[in-house]
């Protein structure tokens, strides 16, 4: 406080004080209030001198402005997905004779020909009716892996080295031969793959949701003490094989999100996500076929890479985008975490998309033509 504010209090105080008559400052009977109890009791002529007071120095003190609500509220990134969840708790159970699943798959590779060098995208496409009555068939398609230039330039490039129907893939030094081979450029799928059997013992129907059936994804618990059960169950019986940490279980529960199961169930993965360090909600994004989204990471701070081209050791960024309505995958994204010769940060290097098609329905699998059954 300044020696000009203190000059100015005592000024304040002494003419306060004549205003005030002796007399004025004797006892005063106050009858208490209800909701007072325990607060000193002011006289009338003592209120005065404080008000002539605060009435001469008001314009020269600054009283700090208390903050905002809005500051001093915790700060929660992951509030997004809580609000999904109950959202999604509300959604009524799905109905339909199957649940069909096709999934799309991209990455992106370096390639060689002609002596130019570009990027180009391996794609494979996936189908899966699974029924909820098990002596109905079960059904997979897996078509042609896709190999075709990445972008108008890398066609361009294509195009200069004479169009070639096969490709070198570049890989990095020290990579086995076998792993290192000519791949066949081909926009269009020329064959494809089922199976269609009621309970089948062995193919890709055998196991189509991993190591778990229809009937125990559909039995996942709602509340969130019988989902860390279920989960803690799960883990005890793999531990010894996997290796794998209670904690990155736990974490990796975001697969159940792409399954087959409840809207409560799911309602309770989420809030369990939302609750864990290793998740980071990143806000609004679109996913690789242009349907918005919200966007998470569900692996916040763990770092990952892959292989691109001559380049062994490119660090990875996983994003999963899930539809902002029911809590489902839309789909799996990685980015480059950094740059490297063919890549630049933050481009796509490779993608896992749920189609519009994804989840229940009353339609039956049709046996497609053109496939050939395994």
């Amino acid at each position: 406080m300044t020696r000009n504010v203190e000059d100015r209090l005592r000024d304040a105080f002494t003419a306060g004080a004549e205003l005030v008559s002796p007399e004025s400052l004797g006892p005063v009977a106050v009858r208490p209030r209800r909701g007072l109890r325990g607060l000193p009791v002011l006289a009338a002529a003592a209120v005065a001198v404080i008000l002539a007071v605060v009435a001469l120095v008001s314009k020269e003190i600054a009283v700090p402005t208390p903050p905002s609500p809005s500051v001093l509220a915790p700060s929660d990134g992951n509030e997004a997905l809580r609000r999904l969840a109950a959202q999604v708790a509300r959604l009524p159970d799905d109905r339909g004779a199957y649940w069909r699943r096709s999934l799309v798959n991209d990455h992106l590779i370096r390639v060689q020909a002609g002596g130019r060098t570009f990027n180009a995208w391996v794609s494979s496409r996936t189908e899966l009716w699974l029924p909820r009555d098990s002596k109905d068939p079960v059904q997979t398609q897996n078509g042609e892996t896709v190999l075709r230039p990445a972008t108008p330039a890398d066609e361009r490039a294509w195009q200069a080295a004479g169009s070639p129907v096969t490709v070198q893939r570049v890989c990095a030094p020290g990579t086995k031969e076998a792993d290192c081979v000519k791949l066949p450029i081909r926009a269009e799928t020329r064959d494809c793959q089922y199976t269609h059997e009621v309970t089948p013992d062995h193919g890709p129907g055998a196991h189509p949701l991993g190591g778990y059936t229809l009937a125990e994804i559909s039995a996942l618990p709602a509340d969130d003490k019988g989902l860390r059960e279920w989960l803690r169950a799960r883990w005890e019986s793999r531990e010894a094989k996997t290796g794998q940490e209670l904690e990155e279980a736990i974490a990796d529960s975001h697969f159940l999100l792409a399954m087959p199961i409840r809207p409560a169930a799911r309602a309770a993965v989420l809030r369990l996500l939302a609750d864990l360090p290793t998740t980071s909600v990143r806000g609004p994004a679109k996913d690789p076929l242009g349907r918005g989204g919200l966007a998470v990471d569900f692996n916040k701070d763990i770092k990952s890479f892959r292989e691109f081209g001559e380049d062994d050791e490119v660090t990875e960024d996983h994003t999963t985008i899930l539809n902002p309505s029911t809590g489902e995958i839309l789909a799996k994204v990685t980015k480059a975490g950094e740059s490297t010769v063919g890549l630049s940060k933050g481009e796509i290097a490779a993608s896992e998309v749920w189609t519009s098609v994804t989840g229940w329905t009353d339609d039956r699998p049709k046996r497609p033509g053109n496939c050939r059954r395994l």
